[in-house]
């Protein structure tokens, strides 16, 4: 398992689309970024089970960015590097 902590966290817009972007950091001093495209959903842990839905954004770690969306290119290089090379933007 990969133990990272979290050193930031941006509500991205970048055109039409709407992203979270984390960046995360080893204690070996690797930076990771985690990019979330998905902020609801829902899921049955028994097959006779109602769906419990979740929503990204009211989750306590993520609930401070629902109103601090930041633009994509106000992002610091690294992380826009790190996001246009895994999805080639």
């Amino acid at each position: 398992m990969l133990r990272a902590t979290k050193e930031a966290a941006y509500l991205v817009k970048k055109g039409l689309e709407l992203m979270v972007v984390e960046v995360l950091r080893t204690p070996d001093g690797k930076a990771f970024v985690a990019v979330h495209k998905t902020f609801s959903g829902s899921y049955k842990l028994k097959e006779d089970e109602e769906p419990k839905k979740w929503d990204l954004l009211e989750l306590d770690e993520f609930k401070d960015l629902k109103d601090s969306e930041v633009d994509y290119k106000s992002l610091p290089a690294d992380v826009r590097n790190a996001i246009s090379s895994a999805f080639k933007y």
